[in-house]
């Protein structure tokens, strides 16, 4: 290589998306090695890393070129890809065969892109440690930084984790949600890559104690109980009675199954993450509450590879209708037909019980009629 050799990039800190003219320079070179050099194209190659461009075989993005009666020769990158990074060599023979190389390395800053290879939606079992990976291509070489979705601490207790790779131990369901990998170079806008950590654990179930409601009153009652657990649990309700059985090694008196009918109303409800997360409300109504209708009513969650869970909740006789448990197609507490005549016997016999009392008590004194 002789003085002032040499290839020249333009602009200087190439950047991914943009125009590159590189610029290949050699001096000394006769009129006639000039002449050469545009006469038989072979002559003179352009190579980057293993791929060889000539004059006479133009390729897309990529152009060669050269004015004639100089020392330089072109490369031009309409535009420039983040794959174009490496060395660049630029080769020519003189007449006599003499080759020259030239070779400088091109940088090409280019935004951060997280690559195919990071860690996807996964799954895990309560108690084992998982590992989270996050690659990510670009340059200069990206920062990378973990977090929650939801702002909350990582099981370190940090709000950020730097570094490709986030490993949590002994994970809890608290640790399940959403968590994003973010990768930063100053160069555009970064890039973000998001995937779920889903937590398998065994079903548990919390339910309020007992529901009272008036009968006859042509209300109805309701019942509820929070379901948790992942995979999310397969749920059933059920109606004590005398008869007796034992689910997951507790005694259940139960007439069976309660399916959606005239009787009963059940729905499932998935809360606001702000509530609770991997939960289910699970509403149980009774229609027209009767006599019949008082005891125990249990709920049952199953869920593949965990033991059944059992919850339960009373509802008893209240002497005075509960409208605030009703269901919203409830026009008010309004007794039944059946109710009213019972209620006013009861009156007309009070009534009777007060007339003969003061009668007898009159005629023990002798009272003159």
């Amino acid at each position: 290589m002789r003085d002032k050799d040499g290839i020249i990039f333009d602009p200087i800190a190439p950047r991914a998306g943009e125009r590159l003219t590189a610029t290949c320079t050699v001096v000394g070179l006769t009129p006639t090695d000039k002449r050469n050099r545009m006469n038989d194209g072979k002559n003179f190659t352009i190579a980057m890393d293993n791929a060889v461009f000539q004059f006479n075989q133009p390729v897309p993005r990529l152009y060669a070129s050269h004015q004639i009666d100089t020392s330089d020769w072109y490369l031009t990158f309409t535009p420039l890809d983040r794959d174009d990074i490496g060395n660049l060599t630029c080769a020519l023979a003189d007449t006599n065969n003499r080759e020259i190389f030239l070779t400088r390395f091109l940088n090409v800053n280019s935004e951060p892109v997280v690559l195919e290879s990071s860690t996807k939606d996964t799954e895990v079992m309560e108690g084992q440690t998982v590992v989270l990976t996050c690659n990510a291509q670009g340059y200069p070489t990206p920062k990378i930084e973990w977090q929650r979705a939801d702002g909350k601490p990582l099981s370190s207790g940090e709000i950020r984790q730097v570094g490709t790779q986030l490993q949590l131990n002994h994970v809890t369901r608290a640790d399940g949600g959403i968590y994003k990998c973010l990768a930063n170079n100053l160069v555009g806008f970064g890039a973000e890559w998001t995937l779920k950590l889903s937590v398998r654990f065994k079903p548990y179930i919390y339910c309020q104690k007992d529901v009272g409601q008036a009968a006859q009153f042509q209300v109805d009652a309701y019942v509820e109980c929070y379901v948790y657990g992942y995979p999310a649990p397969r749920i059933s309700w059920i109606k004590s009675n005398s008869a007796g059985s034992t689910i997951n090694g507790t005694n259940v008196n139960y007439e069976g199954v309660i399916w959606n009918s005239n009787k009963y109303r059940i729905e499932a409800i998935i809360p606001e993450m702000s509530l609770c997360t991997d939960c289910i409300l699970s509403r149980l109504t009774i229609i027209n509450v009767e006599a019949g209708d008082y005891g125990l009513y249990f709920i049952n969650a199953t869920t593949s590879g965990f033991k059944t869970e059992l919850g339960q909740v009373e509802l008893y006789e209240t002497t005075e209708c509960q409208q605030f448990i009703t269901h919203l197609g409830n026009s008010g507490c309004k007794r039944s037909k059946a109710r009213n005549d019972a209620n006013k016997q009861n009156v007309y016999a009070r009534k009777s019980m007060v007339f003969s009392t003061l009668f007898l008590f009159l005629v023990s004194f002798n009272f003159p009629f």
